[in-house]
């Protein structure tokens, strides 16, 4: 059944009535609507007859209940709000946040480019989030069952993730669900029918859509997808599940890329991920395809592209933007030779990420702005490391002298120069 507009519906949980305003879309599972409370607007997704299950509204009222992720991870998530239902109307749906489609975009509309691609910084932020936020979501003992690009949104300026259509999320390995994925993105074991949803395929799915965001393409399509002339599911059976060859393999090269034009894009982004990241999608699409704990974990991805975004630098000869991963660089578009800035090393009880301190570089810790590189204004020849926290850093100089640095004010940029920031030690190296 669908909507019309000005129809009346209930929030259960709210206790409110709402007025349906426009249709917004529609999916697999039903579709989606903008409704008001005469004050605020929010998104309901409407379930078909068929999607319109107890089991379904059981576990959409457990979501409600319990509430998603905590912290600006757990923000990210576009969580149901409450049960929406109507009186003697067996189909029901639930009530979420609205989003702002002219600021976020599908990773569709970039590819098509209806929508600007992020530069590789950005990127960065984007993959970082996302991988972040599907942490918060398993440590919560949660899975997700159904990542995919259509779920994702993203601001293509900042960087800043939503997660949609969280209504296929469950406890892991005892909730069931009418979702078990989008084919493109399941792990093989659950396209063979051989194990249910849980967090170890959430971690397939989540290599499968960032290799999507950085390359443009599927993992698996090359020679051998090529070379199908009917796409229909035994085929993508066949090559999601059965004989899955990573299409960069750097031992079976079974299933390249072929020679045409149409395949060039996957190629040339391909080109554009440093070794580091090369090194763990190559890692996720062989011993991780049919081997649940050689899977790429969150933290890994998490923590590599926190990295790579301290190492973005421009090539001083054509300005392409470029990724450093501590090895000497050589400019993917004109392949210069990019001379590495001085780096700032911040380690802490977990972890060391290497900054690049580039101008008007921003420092990070997670997702923190801590810092940024600055030009003296009186003497543009100096630079410095403005602190951007609410609390004192402690500099101290190679000469052995100490200096409080309050926040808003500068460090001077000089090799040696060790600070205290909080509970994080940082050092300048050449």
């Amino acid at each position: 059944m669908s909507l019309e507009k000005g129809q009346l519906v209930y929030a259960n949980t709210l206790e409110q009535r709402l007025v349906v305003q426009e249709k917004l879309g529609e999916g697999g599972q039903g579709e989606v609507y903008s409704v008001t409370d005469g004050e605020n607007t929010y998104a309901l997704k409407w379930y078909s007859f068929e999607q319109s299950t107890q089991e379904q509204k059981e576990a959409i009222n457990y979501l409600v209940k319990q509430g998603g992720p905590t912290g600006i991870a757990g923000q990210r998530f576009i969580w149901p709000l409450d049960i929406i239902t109507i009186e003697q109307i067996k189909e029901f749906g639930y009530l979420m946040p609205l989003i702002d489609t002219n600021r976020f975009a599908e990773l569709g509309e970039v590819q098509a480019h209806r929508k600007p691609a992020p530069s590789l910084p950005t990127l960065c932020e984007i993959s970082y989030q996302i991988a972040n936020s599907y942490r918060a979501l398993h440590l919560s003992g949660y899975c997700y069952r159904d990542i995919a690009a259509g779920n994702i949104m993203f601001d293509p300026n900042s960087g800043e993730v939503l997660i949609c259509d969280n209504d296929n999320v469950g406890i892991n390995r005892q909730s069931k669900s009418q979702v078990w994925g989008t084919m493109e993105y399941m792990a093989p074991e659950l396209i063979l029918a051989k194990a249910d949803p849980s967090i170890e395929t959430d971690l397939y799915a989540l290599a499968v859509l960032l290799f999507n965001i950085w390359v443009w393409h599927h993992p698996f399509h090359g020679q051998m997808e090529y070379n199908i002339y009917v796409w229909d599911i035994p085929a993508k059976r066949r090559i999601y599940a059965e004989i899955p060859v990573f299409i960069f393999d750097p031992i079976d090269n079974r299933n390249k890329l072929p020679n045409d034009p149409e395949y060039s894009t996957a190629n040339k982004r391909w080109n554009y991920c440093p070794a580091s990241l090369q090194a763990l999608f190559i890692r996720a699409f062989t011993d991780g395809i049919h081997n649940p704990s050689s899977r790429v974990t969150e933290g890994e991805w998490q923590q590599l592209f926190l990295q790579l975004k301290n190492g973005s630098i421009n090539c001083n000869k054509c300005q392409a933007e470029n990724l450093w991963d501590q090895a000497p660089l050589n400019c993917w578009h004109c392949n210069s030779e990019i001379p590495i800035a001085p780096k700032l090393v911040l380690t802490d009880e977990t972890s060391q990420q290497i900054v690049l301190l580039t101008s008007n570089k921003q420092l990070f810790t997670e997702s923190q702005l801590i810092g940024q590189v600055v030009q003296n204004p009186n003497n543009p020849k100096i630079w410095g490391i403005r602190n951007l926290t609410t609390m004192e850093w402690t500099a101290l100089f190679p000469d052995g002298t100490k200096k409080v640095i309050e926040p808003q004010r500068a460090a001077p940029l000089r090799l040696g120069l060790k600070l205290k920031i909080g509970e994080v030690a940082a050092e300048i190296v050449a």
